[in-house]
């Protein structure tokens, strides 16, 4: 069945919400990154887990239970279609500093 629009619209409002002040997470990522790769990379994926973990848990508690395997599917979908914007934005960020 997929997600319900109510779902879609919290989603799709937790990645505008990262993606317009990347500033505290992209501070989280300086104070974490590992010795190797880049902070661009690190901080995308950081911020991409924070992302998607606040939804399940915000979805798990309205729903009580985890997302089957269509709503996970319109997940990934929403996130394909809508995470460049916040890459864009923390790489953004990291070049204003």
């Amino acid at each position: 069945m997929g997600l319900t629009s109510a779902d879609r619209k919290e989603l799709e409002s937790l990645i505008k919400a990262a993606a317009r002040d990347p500033e505290i997470s992209v501070g989280l990522a300086r104070k974490m990154m590992p010795s190797q790769g880049n902070i661009e990379d690190f901080a995308y994926g950081l911020v991409s887990g924070m992302v998607i973990g606040n939804f399940t848990l915000l979805f798990q508690n309205r729903n009580g239970r985890e997302l089957d395997r269509d709503e996970m599917a319109d997940l990934f979908s929403v996130l394909m279609t809508r995470m460049p914007k916040l890459r864009m934005s923390i790489m953004k960020h990291l070049a204003l500093r």
